[in-house]
């Protein structure tokens, strides 16, 4: 789905968040939203659509996981992890889905056990992005945090720095959601 068509879409349905955003370069990359688990994670991939569109040129929002993942640069995947650290539903690994969308950043946005985590995090694989898992999203901390790292990211700041300034190292927040990066992508910053 094209961006005009979803901004047009939103735009629709939240007018005052649309007029609200202020006309800021894009980011010259394509951001994906996959949703391996279906009705139960649209709302929350809603606001994340909501938060994020304005920010990317290229959006593609996946309402159920394809055969086909897309080529994107950033990736949003709402998938339960089994136990073995695999995506329910698919025999597909976080790693297998950083090959094949030769994705830089993955982000697991539905929250997940810990030890589901550790078992996706552990398993064999490209360890060429950075791999964000989610524990707890803490509302709209969640989309918020995300927002405010990739304009840092837009303006030149790169991932790990801009992150440690938003959710500082051992510092309790409500601020930021709880979250588990693997930064084997490295010191990523957006393109001007």
């Amino acid at each position: 789905m094209s961006r005009r068509i979803l901004q047009s879409a939103l735009a629709l349905l939240l007018p005052a968040a649309a007029a609200a955003q202020p006309k800021r370069k894009s980011i010259p990359l394509a951001l994906a939203f996959i949703n391996f688990i279906g009705k139960d994670a649209e709302e929350i991939a809603g606001q994340d659509v909501a938060a994020l569109l304005a920010l990317f040129d290229r959006v593609e929002n996946m309402k159920t996981a394809l055969k086909q993942i897309p080529t994107c640069q950033v990736l949003f995947l709402y998938a339960h992890l089994e136990p073995d650290g695999t995506i329910r539903g698919t025999k597909w690994s976080v790693r297998d889905m950083v090959l094949l969308s030769k994705a830089s950043i993955v982000v697991i946005a539905s929250p997940n056990s810990g030890e589901s985590i550790m078992k996706a995090a552990a398993a064999p694989g490209p360890k060429s992005a950075n791999i964000v898992f989610t524990l707890n999203r803490r509302g709209t901390a969640f989309p918020t945090f995300f927002r405010k790292l990739f304009e840092r990211m837009r303006d030149g700041e790169q991932m790990m720095l801009a992150w440690v300034q938003l959710a500082p190292q051992g510092v309790p927040s409500t601020d930021a959601p709880e979250t588990i990066m693997l930064a084997e992508g490295g010191a990523l910053v957006f393109p001007k």
